[in-house]
C-alpha cells in the first residue's frame, strides 16, 4: 500500500520529500495543495494537519508533518543506500550537513529570493536582494568547494539526506534571478556553470535521478 503525501508546488520543504520518495523508491499517493486557493488552510487538511502547512506524509494511521522526518520515515521504509548514513561517520556527516543546511543555507537564500519572487507594489526589492548577496555567497562557497572532489556533500557514492534538502533551495535561487524583479542587478548566478560549476555539476546530477521530472513544481513550467 502506498503511502500519501501532501505537498504545494514550489515549496523546497515539499520538493525535497518527492525526491525522497523517488530516490527510496516508496510509492505514494500524490495531494497537490493550491496555496493560491489556499487548500493548505481547508478544514479538510487543518484536520490532518493543524498547523497548515506543507509537506505533509500519511501512513497508515502515522502522520508526520515535518521534511525532514518525512524524509526519516521515507529512508526507513524504502530500498536503496540509506538517505541517513549506516555507519556512526555517514550519519554524523548527513546530519551535520543537513543542520548547515537548515540554520544557514535555508535563510541566506530565502533573504535574497524572497523580495525577488514575491516583489510587492511600491518595494524595493533589488535592494533588498543585494543587501542579502553577500551572506548567500558566503554560503554557496562552502558548497561549491566541498563539492570539487566529490560527487555528493556527504562524499557517498549515492545522494543523502542533505543533498535533498538542499537542492530546492539552489533551485530557488534560479527562480528568483528569472523574475522581472531582478532585472538589471548585476548577479552572480547565470548561469551557475560559470560561477559555480562544483554546484552545477550537482545539480546536473540530481536532475539525473529517476523520477525527477515527477518532482518538479508543475507551476514553475508554465513560466
Amino acid at each position: 500500500m502506498s503511502v500519501e503525501i501532501y505537498w504545494g508546488s514550489g515549496s523546497p520543504f515539499a520538493w525535497r520529500v518527492l525526491l525522497a520518495a523517488e530516490v527510496k523508491g516508496v510509492p505514494y499517493t500524490s495531494h497537490l495543495l493550491s496555496f493560491q486557493a489556499r487548500d493548505h488552510k481547508a478544514p479538510a487538511f487543518l484536520a490532518i494537519n493543524p498547523r497548515g502547512k506543507v509537506p505533509v506524509l500519511k501512513d497508515g494511521d502515522r502522520v508526520v508533518t515535518e521534511s525532514m522526518a518525512i524524509m526519516h520515515h521515507l529512508d526507513a521504509i524504502g530500498g536503496g543506500p540509506s538517505l541517513f548514513g549506516t555507519t556512526a561517520d555517514e550519519r554524523t556527516a548527513v546530519w551535520e550537513w543537513s543542520s548547515r543546511i537548515l540554520y544557514d543555507l535555508e535563510e541566506a537564500v530565502d533573504a535574497f529570493t524572497r523580495p525577488l519572487i514575491f516583489a510587492k507594489p511600491g518595494s524595493n526589492p533589488g535592494e533588498a536582494a543585494m543587501a542579502a548577496l553577500p551572506r548567500l555567497q558566503a554560503e554557496l562557497a562552502g558548497f561549491e568547494a566541498v563539492l570539487a572532489d566529490r560527487k555528493w556533500l556527504c562524499d557517498g557514492d549515492a545522494p543523502s539526506a542533505a543533498d535533498l534538502a538542499a537542492f530546492p533551495f539552489l533551485m530557488n535561487i534560479g527562480r528568483a534571478v528569472g523574475k522581472d524583479a531582478a532585472r538589471g542587478l548585476e548577479l552572480p548566478f547565470t548561469p551557475l556553470s560559470a560561477h559555480y560549476p562544483n554546484l552545477a555539476a550537482w545539480q546536473a546530477r540530481i536532475e539525473a535521478l529517476p523520477g525527477y521530472e515527477r518532482t518538479y513544481p508543475p507551476h514553475w513550467r508554465e513560466g
